[in-house]
């Protein structure tokens, strides 16, 4: 998907790519740490773009950057992307059916 990010009939662009669309691209890896291209490759978004969006994500302290060449660098993400809503009211819900470690390893003795 490393084309430029579509555009609609009136030449406005017919999807945004978000922060959280960011992040979820290093979750979905176990790459330690991706360059711009790699993270374009799985966003309708350029790596001009990526980059662009990634350096403001620096100054925010969402993501991490070191250079690895004199025109290269890796990108890791410092925060998860946030629960889809759906998730998390499934998660909640389930909150009361948690067991402890100890509570796990008294049951588990006691067979």
């Amino acid at each position: 998907m490393s084309e430029n990010q579509p555009r609609g009939e009136g030449g406005e662009f017919s999807e945004k790519v978000t922060e959280q669309d960011i992040l979820k691209v290093f979750d979905s890896t176990d790459d330690p740490f991706m360059t711009a291209g790699e993270v374009a490759e799985e966003l309708p978004i350029s790596r001009q773009g990526v980059h662009y969006r990634l350096e403001r994500m620096r100054e925010e302290n969402l993501v991490g950057k070191k250079k690895t060449g004199a025109k290269s660098a890796g990108w890791w993400a410092k925060v998860a992307p946030r629960l889809d809503p759906a998730v998390a009211a499934d998660l909640e819900a389930d909150e009361g059916s948690a067991i402890s470690h100890d509570d796990l390893a008294a049951e588990l003795g006691a067979e």
